[in-house]
């Protein structure tokens, strides 16, 4: 499901949570543009009350050490022992201009999907910490009908108004993650 997605720091949201990545984290790498399993990529949380950027890898490490868990269902975190404690205590977002995903019927295609006239995403993710570093997986659910024809499952995708109480208040969070996934836009990526 959704293994790729774009950060760019074109807009101004999401050119602030890079400054400020910047300031707070001036010797930790990450990566902007197309952001791959296993990328340090900026993502947000709640820390002491405070709504801060951190970089952060994507994945969590497997059972065998070597596998990266990415994404978790958001209708069975809760019930997951690798994500339960994560969805209660410990979630993220991560910005983003949008996501990739593939389409297998007939030729295998990569679409790059879009929120229609909003320039900064945020997609739903939960976290933790291993080894220091603060790694997360993405939250997805049943497409919606703009997703459908390319897969069954896109990432949560959470209104720029709402991040705070996402990150910040459980039952909110719950109910962001029920609540009716956005309208997309898809083209095709090259």
């Amino acid at each position: 499901m959704c293994c790729r997605y774009s950060v760019l720091p074109g807009s101004e949201k999401a050119k602030a949570i890079v400054t400020m990545l910047d300031k707070l984290y001036p010797d930790t790498p990450y990566k902007t543009g197309e952001i791959f399993p296993g990328d340090t990529a900026p993502g947000v949380i709640e820390r002491g009350g405070r709504i801060l950027p951190v970089p952060a890898a994507f994945g969590f490490p497997g059972h065998r050490g070597k596998d990266l868990l990415l994404n978790a269902r958001s209708e069975t975190a809760a019930t997951k022992p690798t994500f339960a404690e994560s969805l209660r205590e410990r979630r993220i977002v991560l910005p983003a201009d949008g996501f990739f995903e593939w389409s297998h019927s007939g030729k295998k295609t990569k679409y790059f999907f879009t929120v229609n006239a909003v320039e900064t995403i945020y997609l739903c993710g939960l976290y933790k910490i291993v080894d220091g570093q603060v790694r997360f997986v993405i939250l997805t659910r049943p497409a919606n009908e703009t997703m459908i024809k390319t897969h069954d499952r896109m990432p949560v995708i959470v209104e720029d108004s709402a991040v705070r109480s996402y990150l910040t208040d459980r039952d909110a969070a719950m109910e962001i993650i029920a609540s009716a996934a956005p309208l997309l836009q898809r083209r095709e990526a090259v």
